[in-house]
């Protein structure tokens, strides 16, 4: 959920109830789709998510990739707007990087490449 949903969500959660806030019902329905943002989005793919999950990613965004029962954060470390521009989620690990990065085309988003980098001790 983006910043843009989640305020949206809590404009929705309280419109016309002035100063008599139904805090109990808003507050339970803001603070889920809060916990849930704060989660991330799981793939199983980093070489195919789909166009809409990268439309909605925005720079420190988590998306998770999950092999197996192992789960691997990945952030969003850059991200242009419209064509020409991409994105790009990025991972590390005990001396292991790699930065996944997706293209934006005038038909959407293309896998681009995956660069990985090993440090020494």
């Amino acid at each position: 959920m983006t910043k843009e949903q989640i305020l949206a969500l809590i404009n929705s959660a309280i419109a016309g109830q002035g100063s008599a806030v139904d805090a109990g019902g808003a507050l339970d329905k803001i603070l889920t789709a809060l916990a849930g943002a704060s989660l991330g989005v799981e793939v199983e793919d980093m070489t195919k998510i789909d166009g809409a999950i990268l439309d909605s990613l925005n720079v420190g965004d988590k998306v998770i990739k999950v092999t197996g029962k192992q789960k691997h954060l990945y952030l969003v470390s850059y991200k242009g707007e419209g064509a020409g521009e991409g994105i790009c989620l990025s991972y590390n690990a005990a001396g292991y990087g790699e930065t996944v990065s997706y293209d934006r085309t005038e038909s959407g988003w293309a896998y681009n490449s995956t660069d990985v980098k090993t440090y020494g001790d």
